[in-house]
């Protein structure tokens, strides 16, 4: 290996992680008389949601709920508590913050902690007009003034000028014959033609569903879903671990990509909690093994939400527990495999 492949270190990695910061918090006007202070909370708050994601933390409302209790956010913002309390009645008061309270829980025998919900930001067509129109304005350094004021800038260089002066008789005629790349003439400042090729388009690609009919929006789910079997197993999209037949049942019953890719994402979430739980585990879930486990445990999924339905109150967490029980027993079976013993026996 070359000692001058410049590896990324643990320190370093940590410093690449960001908050994000969503921008309709400084152009939406509906936000613009929200202090920094409850702007920054919302956007630390935010990132607590990637957290909630891998636990699974969903109400049975289908609702991402997160804990942030008031001194992780006094360790973190190295805030006053009334300073904490004042911006979270602000978030409150826009409706962007939520909290719910939460009671003894006798099956751990605890009282939970609160709950906490955090709102989408509004968005309204005005706003990405208004954001748009702000983009598209021309600084003040390339406004266009009178042609007088700016005519003596648009004047070729003394020495670029072509022509006849007596100080340049005594040269030879090669040596004073102007390149075509520098020859000076009214076409320089001729208006370029909008169709020339050169030309960048100015409008941006845009895919969201805004654009399209919702029929054509079926029409394209329905492609996508179909053909999932052919795409999602490549090694560069995040379905390499389902081989062929498990992408193809879940084209039967996904409606849309979205769907798809949620019920992946559940899955992966079960590998994080089940590797997080069991110290030392390590799920390879492009092994045959495990992807024939979760092709049955899938059909079994299905098969109880069309037999039982009612009996499930939250369909995802089901998944999300039947997955880790499934994830579970394939690593014992691959410990008894690398053991000797007869994974069957199981």
């Amino acid at each position: 290996m070359s000692h001058t492949f410049n590896f990324i270190h643990s320190k370093s990695a940590y410093n690449k992680r960001y908050f994000q910061f969503p921008q309709i918090l400084l152009y939406g006007k509906k936000y613009s008389a929200l202090s920094d202070a409850a702007k920054i909370a919302y956007m630390v708050l935010q990132d607590r949601l990637n957290y909630s994601l891998e636990n699974n933390w969903v109400d049975e409302h289908d609702q991402v709920f997160f804990t942030f209790t008031n001194q992780e956010l006094k360790d973190l913002l190295h805030w006053s508590n009334s300073k904490i309390q004042r911006v979270k009645k602000e978030l409150a008061d826009y409706n962007l913050l939520f909290q719910k309270t939460m009671h003894f829980n006798p099956k751990t025998g605890k009282n939970e902690p609160n709950r906490l919900y955090l709102a989408e930001l509004d968005i309204s067509a005005n706003d990405i007009y208004q954001k748009h129109a702000k983009l598209l304005e021309p600084r003040e350094s390339l406004k266009i003034g009178s042609s007088d004021e700016y005519g003596k800038h648009l004047e070729p260089h003394e020495s670029l000028k072509i022509g006849s002066s007596p100080k340049y008789a005594t040269k030879s005629p090669s040596s004073l014959e102007p390149r075509e790349s520098l020859k000076i003439g009214h076409d320089l400042y001729k208006t370029l033609d909008p169709n020339t090729r050169d030309n960048k388009e100015t409008q941006t690609l845009n895919f969201s569903t805004d654009q399209y009919s919702p029929e054509l929006i079926q029409k394209q789910n329905q492609d996508l879903v179909q053909k999932a079997k052919n795409y999602l197993p490549e090694s560069t999209t995040g379905g390499l671990f389902l081989n062929k037949e498990g992408i193809e049942l879940l084209g039967l019953w996904c409606n849309s990509p979205k769907q798809m890719h949620r019920f992946l994402g559940i899955i992966l979430n079960a590998k994080k909690a089940v590797e997080r739980e069991h110290e030392g585990t390590t799920i390879v879930l492009d092994d045959p093994q495990c992807q024939e486990m979760i092709n049955k445990t899938m059909r079994r999924f299905f098969n109880v939400l069309r037999s039982d339905s009612k009996k499930i109150n939250n369909v995802e967490n089901y998944l999300f527990g039947a997955m880790k029980e499934t994830l579970v027993a394939y690593w014992n079976k691959s410990l008894m495999t690398a053991n000797g013993g007869d994974p069957d026996e199981f």
